[in-house]
């Protein structure tokens, strides 16, 4: 592992999406998505993702502009296409006309349809908390899970988050999860490694434990609890897939896939606190929260949601650790597209 500046991650990333077409405001999204994932130890949703992001456009399966095109339109409820665009913009977009819903109807839900994969949710639902808002973000994406006692893959991990504002001289609650034990991008970076997987991540194409990632791309992942995380990752195929006019039960296309758009789907939803009570009892509760899980054993280990990827970004804000597999890969992106920058 090697240290990169997040001052160069920006860089080659901002240069590499708009030689791709993407626009400069668009690029920016995109790129504080790829920060956000990094500074918070989670790099598989970051820069690794830019040789696919540009793969895909080049080969047609996705549109370097994120049209944004207005469906149905209430004053709560709105449906829009993100015309096979970036995820991250679309949802980007989304979630500011959500938290403007919400400003005047204490409540805000935008469905999307027809998008992309859009990096680390919790990038989206914070959004909300710096409004002194709840944030809720349910995306679901290509195949991954296979139902109970089945093999075949039929929903995807279905990332879901749920943000809430900090308290006094705290941090945002945020809980940001995979329907599956892990997510898939760790699987993906493992091959890309050419590394193993621990036992209990994933099962192979018969339904075999297995720790080689090659493996467990073709099979299928393990749901967290079972058959409850079955149960929830269908639960967020229907709400952001089914619902929204997205790709569902199985047809929506893998990130790396390159025969046809993803069609991903997202529903996300703000809830304006003040509508509910004043946001000083707010912050005084929230922080006697905070205090009894702290009491629940020793301070010094246990968590809240988000609160590793919160101490991450506080150490993170310089450099992180990046595989030199990746930093050659990017270079080599950069390289091929004529771009003089590097990491």
């Amino acid at each position: 592992m090697l240290k990169v500046k997040l001052s160069k991650i920006e860089n080659v990333s901002k240069k590499i999406l708009k030689k791709c077409g993407v626009p400069n405001n668009d690029a920016q999204i995109i790129v504080d998505s790829i920060l956000y994932a990094h500074s918070r130890g989670k790099g598989t949703h970051g820069i690794t993702r830019l040789p696919i992001y540009e793969r895909k456009i080049k080969n047609g399966s996705m549109n370097p502009n994120t049209d944004f095109n207005i469906v149905n339109d209430t004053p709560i409820v709105s449906v829009f296409d993100a015309n096979y665009g970036f995820g991250q913009v679309a949802a980007a977009k989304g979630i500011e006309i959500c938290i403007e819903k919400a400003k005047k109807y204490g409540l805000g839900i935008v469905g999307i349809r027809n998008s992309n994969n859009f990096g680390t949710a919790g990038y989206i639902a914070e959004k909300c908390t710096d409004q002194n808002m709840i944030g809720i973000i349910l995306a679901n994406s290509g195949p991954a899970i296979a139902p109970s006692d089945g093999k075949k893959p039929i929903f995807g991990t279905n990332p879901i988050s749920i943000a809430f504002p900090k308290g006094d001289n705290q941090f945002p609650i945020v809980l940001d999860m995979a329907t599956s034990v892990i997510s898939r991008g760790k699987i993906r970076l493992a091959a890309k490694n050419t590394e193993k997987i621990p036992f209990g991540w994933a099962l192979d194409s018969d339904g075999n434990p297995t720790d080689n990632p090659i493996e467990a791309i073709k099979g299928s992942m393990i749901p967290i609890g079972g058959h409850k995380g079955y149960g929830l990752s269908l639960a967020v195929d229907i709400l952001a897939g089914l619902l929204t006019g997205s790709a569902f039960g199985g047809e929506v296309k893998p990130l790396g896939c390159n025969d046809g758009y993803s069609r991903n789907g997202n529903m996300l939803i703000t809830i304006n606190i003040s509508f509910f009570m004043k946001m000083d009892e707010y912050a005084k509760n929230i922080s006697t929260l905070y205090q009894n899980v702290k009491k629940s054993g020793d301070k010094k280990e246990i968590f809240l949601p988000g609160e590793k990827s919160y101490r991450n970004s506080q150490l993170n804000t310089e450099t992180v650790e990046l595989n030199i597999n990746q930093i050659d890969e990017i270079n080599c992106l950069a390289e091929r597209l004529n771009l003089e920058c590097r990491l």
